[in-house]
Formats: structure tokens, sequence, C-alpha cells
């Protein structure tokens, strides 16, 4: 059975741990394979990508799709569009864009299931091979959007005949508390391990100051924004079983 794995960073990690600094031994996916014995992946996953990034990407076939889209969208200011834009696919807006995502699935594989998950909360985000790709949190909003409001969307509004809504946002746990432990950030007195929201708008310069999270600052995710060991193995559980749930009814 071909499992088509479709999202951002958090898909394309997966097979490129050494970009996480091999602070990542497992992925979800690879996580999420164990618990489904006999299911093979194709992972599409693309670093940085929106939903708009993937109007004009080809879609395989496969027996069941996965997506994990949103985070990105958020950051990059696309609106979120209502539930008729995913019904009617309109382009625009990242409820739109997923429809006619699910569209290209649908003359690939009318009936295979698709199952599509909301982002999830998001610290401040440093990259750990390039740190002067940085941005703030979801605790606050973007483009006058905030990150939760985006997941609520998709998760209520991307349903439809073979589609599977799962609420990783809620479901997960990913909270501004549990990210991190702490960020390492300068202040008056020399650089202090902050939790949140004490380190929220602590200036952060990517040449002078050392990374701000060290192995010890490691929770739910290793860089503020993409899950570590600890997180992958959450969002495994959670996908594993939507997937099984999904399968069930085919």
């Amino acid at each position: 059975m071909i499992w088509c794995a479709i999202g951002d960073s958090f898909t394309y990690l997966n097979d490129h741990l050494e970009e996480t600094g091999h602070r990542v031994t497992k992925g979800y996916i690879t996580r999420t394979l164990e618990k489904l014995p006999g299911v093979q992946v194709n992972n599409m996953g693309i670093n940085g990508s929106t939903t708009k990034d993937w109007l004009n990407i080809s879609i395989p076939s496969a027996d069941f799709y996965t997506i994990l889209l949103g985070t990105n969208d958020w950051h990059s200011h696309i609106p979120a569009g209502c539930g008729e834009d995913f019904k009617t696919a309109q382009k625009g807006t990242i409820l739109g864009n997923l429809g006619d995502l699910v569209g290209k699935i649908r003359r690939q594989a009318a009936d295979a299931p698709v199952i599509i998950m909301n982002p999830v909360e998001r610290g401040d985000f440093v990259c750990i091979e390039d740190p002067e790709n940085n941005a703030r949190g979801s605790y606050a909003p973007d483009g006058g959007q905030m990150l939760g409001d985006i997941a609520a969307l998709i998760y209520s509004s991307c349903t439809g005949y073979r589609i599977f809504p799962v609420d990783l946002y809620h479901r997960c746990g990913f909270t501004q508390n549990n990210v991190v432990h702490f960020k390492r950030v300068k202040t008056a007195e020399g650089y202090r391990d902050l939790s949140y929201p004490d380190y929220v708008n602590r200036p952060y310069d990517p040449v002078q100051d050392p990374y701000p999270y060290p192995l010890e600052a490691v929770w739910l995710t290793y860089d503020g924004l993409h899950p570590s060991d600890e997180g992958c193995e959450i969002l495994a559980d959670i996908l594993a079983d939507a997937i099984k749930k999904a399968l069930e009814q085919r």
C-alpha cells in the first residue's frame, strides 16, 4: 500500500535528518510507518512550501494521501479564506489552494482517503544551520492572522468525500510553554535562559549571539518550530491512528 505524504519542512526533514543537526533521529513519517506494517511512503515534502507552491506540482497515484501545510502560509501572509473556497477550489487562499490540491489528488485516485492535518503552535524559530533564518512564534499575529485561527479553519472546512481532517493543533499539545524549555537571550545581566513568555521581544543577533537553543532547551521542538524526537512521536501516534481509521472505511 502506497502512502503519498504532502507537506512542508515537517515532512521534508524526515528524509534529511542531517539538516536538523542530527537532533532528530527519526522523523514523524518513519515513526508512523513503524506503526503501519505493509505501507510504503512516497515522501513529497518540500522545505518551506506553502499551499500556493503546490498549485503547479504533479501529484502521483497512491492508495492514500496526507497533507500537512499551513504554517508557512501564515508566515507568508496568505489569507486563510473560507469553507466555500475549499469546496470550489478558489485559488489564492489557504483553503482554496488546499481545495485545488485535493482536486488534483482526486484526478489521480478518485476514492483514496485524504488525511488533512492542520499546523501546530510554533515558538520563536531559529534555523540551526542558518541562524539568520529566524521568525517570531505564533503567540502573535502575522499579517493580521493568528496561526490558531488558520488551524481551526483548516480543520472545520476541509471535509468532503473521503477527506479526513485531523486536529493536530489541539491534539498534539504543542504550546508556547513546551515547544522549548527555554531560549538563551542577551539581557542587561548577560545571557540568560528564559522560558516563555519572558523571552518574547528580546532581541536576537544571529551573527553575535550564540544559538539560542542548546540541547538542553529541546522539548517538543528542537529549534522552536520543527518537532524533536518527542514531538515527532506525538505526531506519529496521532497520524497512524487517523490513517488506520481512514483505511478501515475503504
